[in-house]
């Protein structure tokens, strides 16, 4: 199928097969490492009831590895879950990646641009769905209420064969217009005739294959009736990615970790781009050194003036899946004003001047710090080093 036919049918339909758009290998390989994430998951949160520790556990362990949408029931009894992928140092997800957004011929890249306008799409969300034997069925849904223009669309890459008891999507084509979205808005009750009254297909895909979805398409989970057995959970991979062009809000929280920043497509692209050259060659040469370029602590540690700024930024004000921490701060801060940047200088003044990070408050090095932000063109930093000059003047003649 060619990118075009694949958008039309997108465009028609809400929903579009892509068959075979990784390979079965990674495929495997990667879903065998998320269900241990997921395994590995589940006995942190369990460590923390353990621990007597309730309130940490619905507050705060479960969302380092769980979306809020989803976290249904329990391993042994039928649980479906949304486990979110981590992006650095994951050479697997980012070879999946790679092979789906970033090969010479990928159908999968093309067709997201071709109907979402340009390559400066955002990644919404990544991360991964899970159901056990005994799943239920979903409620029928769309991600999204609807607006005219497409707000999301996304991705459900297949991880095995599934089969018709292991709980395939079900999606109902054409729903994704403002006549579906009013019918289906009527009252609960009847939203799940729609299965019955309106044609809807079943995603059997094969490992590997995807199903490529308009997040206003209506569509459900079905219900895993397999026998128990870790070959029969359905797992799904997935990636959507948010069209800039639809300022509507988008009326749902993204599954992606903290720590991954909103980026578009095309600087994904050249960044799986990039990790895939650094893991050949490392292969090559026989290296045990590969560059990540998902990781950005490595990239600031290696000399990278504008990583290091961005996670001074980040430890200081918290955020980005990571807690306040001004001592870590001030380091980033130092190794930016180091490497030659106004803005980290006039931070790392900043830091002196409040005393943040630093074991004490040290008006002398803001002074300095400010005069040199200031030497750099940092706007503000002639006026903060004006202040602080006169708060030394006047406590020396105080003293």
């Amino acid at each position: 199928m060619s990118s075009s036919m694949a958008a039309r049918t997108l465009d028609q339909d809400g929903v579009v097969k892509l068959n075979g758009i990784l390979s079965s290998d990674t495929a495997s390989i990667l879903r065998q490492q998320i269900l241990e994430r997921r395994n590995v998951a589940l006995e942190s949160i369990r460590s923390s009831v353990d621990k007597g520790d309730q309130n940490n556990n619905d507050k705060e362990d479960w969302r380092k590895y769980f979306a809020d949408v989803l976290l249904k029931g329990n391993q042994d009894q039928g649980q479906r879950c949304d486990l979110l992928l981590p992006l650095a140092n994951n050479p697997t997800l980012q070879t999946a990646l790679y092979e789906l957004l970033a090969s010479p011929s990928s159908l999968l890249y093309k067709t997201l641009v071709n109907v979402l306008g340009g390559d400066d799409i955002t990644l919404y969300e990544l991360s991964s769905l899970i159901s056990e034997p005994g799943s239920p069925r979903q409620p029928v849904h769309p991600d999204n209420p609807h607006q005219d223009i497409p707000p999301l669309l996304t991705c459900f890459v297949a991880l095995q064969d599934i089969t018709p008891n292991m709980g395939p999507t079900n999606f109902i084509p054409g729903s994704h217009t403002a006549e579906a979205h009013a019918e289906f808005d009527i009252d609960v009750p009847s939203r799940d005739n729609l299965l019955r009254s309106r044609h809807n297909v079943v995603a059997l895909l094969q490992a590997g294959d995807a199903s490529l979805f308009d997040s206003r398409t209506l569509h459900c989970g079905g219900a895993n009736n397999e026998e128990e057995g870790s070959d029969k959970t359905r797992a799904l991979v997935y990636i959507s990615f948010r069209n800039p062009r639809a300022t509507e809000p988008i009326g749902n929280v993204g599954s992606i970790m903290s720590d991954i920043e909103p980026m578009t497509i095309r600087d994904l692209r050249t960044k799986l781009i990039a990790a895939e050259k650094n893991r050949r060659d490392a292969l090559d040469s026989d290296s045990l050194d590969v560059v990540d370029p998902f990781d950005e602590e490595q990239a600031a540690e290696r000399g990278d003036a504008l990583v290091q700024l961005k996670l001074g930024n980040r430890y200081y004000l918290g955020g980005g899946g990571v807690q306040s921490d001004p001592e870590k701060a001030a380091h980033y801060f130092q190794l930016a004003s180091d490497g030659g940047l106004a803005h980290a200088s006039f931070n790392l003044a900043v830091c002196h001047y409040e005393g943040r990070g630093m074991s004490r408050r040290d008006l002398d090095r803001a002074l300095e710090l400010f005069a040199l932000a200031a030497e750099g063109g940092h706007p503000g930093a002639k006026e903060a080093h004006a202040e602080v000059m006169d708060m030394l003047v006047e406590s020396r003649r105080e003293c």
